[in-house]
């Protein structure tokens, strides 16, 4: 199954504002639900939805009713731009963004107790995060565009 990841749009049926009904129709029931507070000083709560077959994560969030707020992939299956980026190297992958001149990349680095590597590059301009653990990407996550003046997600139509 190859998917193609649209920025600020969603993925294929999967349309950022979706419901989570929506969604449970669009993909079935989820093999895990997850409920976490993103910010420790936010009243909202986020509810993650996990498709392991799917290699697929769907976020939705309490501020915004619940509304489908943010996706996650980290298959081989999901074309961004029309070229498979999971699994390659951070070099190939920053070369293969620059080239697609969606925005400029911020880049941190996220250590765990573990001593794994793991690097996010984040491009806020459309609302994408990269994720890379051991110099190569593992995970792709994006969500609608965000209206800086009006803080706002802009919501696809």
């Amino acid at each position: 199954m190859v998917t193609n990841i649209k920025l600020g749009q969603g993925l294929d049926k999967l349309v950022f504002g979706m419901t989570r009904e929506e969604v449970r129709e669009a993909l079935g029931e989820p093999s895990e639900k997850e409920n976490f507070n993103p910010l420790e000083d936010d009243e909202g709560q986020s509810e993650a939805w996990h498709y392991d077959e799917l290699e697929l994560s769907a976020s939705f969030d309490e501020e915004d009713d619940f509304k489908l707020t943010s996706l996650a992939v980290s298959s081989p299956g999901y074309l961004f731009e029309g070229i498979n980026l999971i699994g390659l190297s951070q070099e190939d992958v920053l070369q293969q963004i620059e080239l697609m001149a969606i925005g400029d990349v911020e880049i941190d680095s996220i250590s765990d107790d573990d001593n794994e590597s793991q690097i996010v590059a984040s491009i806020a301009d459309v609302s994408l995060n990269l994720w890379f653990e051991d110099d190569h990407l593992s995970e792709i996550q994006w969500g609608p565009f965000w209206d800086e003046e009006e803080e706002r997600y802009i919501w696809p139509d």
